[in-house]
């Protein structure tokens, strides 16, 4: 039969892992890609036109974090990692916003450049996000 110590150890390790999963440079990664995309959305829907702020959003704000399969853990500082996280997501709206705009210059409809944004963009970001995080978990190794 368990302790009431055990159960105390148990929580306390749990609430210990969720503090360092939630405080860890991933997070902040994420964190500062979802701060990125609401501006960088609405700048693309004053530039290209409406239908480049769902796309844009969703790759910008989505796309960081995709670096962080298999459970990679990067160990950088905070600052290194919201400049990564601010340039990813920076390039990631740029992308987006131009695959949008040449869809709708190829006069492709206002669905089908959502669509392509969409998908170009994140495939971009989460390719730049792999690289990313692999290069920032080879710095630290």
């Amino acid at each position: 039969m368990p302790s009431n110590d055990e159960s105390q150890t148990l929580r306390a390790d749990i609430v210990r892992r969720w503090k360092e999963e939630l405080f860890s440079a991933d997070t902040v990664v994420a964190a500062v890609a979802v701060a990125v995309a609401i501006p960088a959305g609405l700048a693309a829907a004053v530039v290209v036109g409406g239908a480049a702020i769902y796309p844009v959003w969703f790759a910008t704000a989505a796309g960081p974090s995709l670096g962080y399969w298999r459970g990679m853990r990067i160990e950088v500082p905070m600052g290194t990692a919201a400049k990564v996280g601010g340039a990813m997501a920076l390039a990631t709206a740029v992308v987006a916003s131009g695959v949008v705009s040449l869809a709708l210059a190829l006069d492709g409809g206002q669905g089908a450049a959502v669509v392509a944004g969409a998908v170009l963009g994140i495939l971009f970001s989460g390719l730049a996000s792999r690289f990313a995080f692999h290069r920032l978990a080879g710095e630290t190794v």
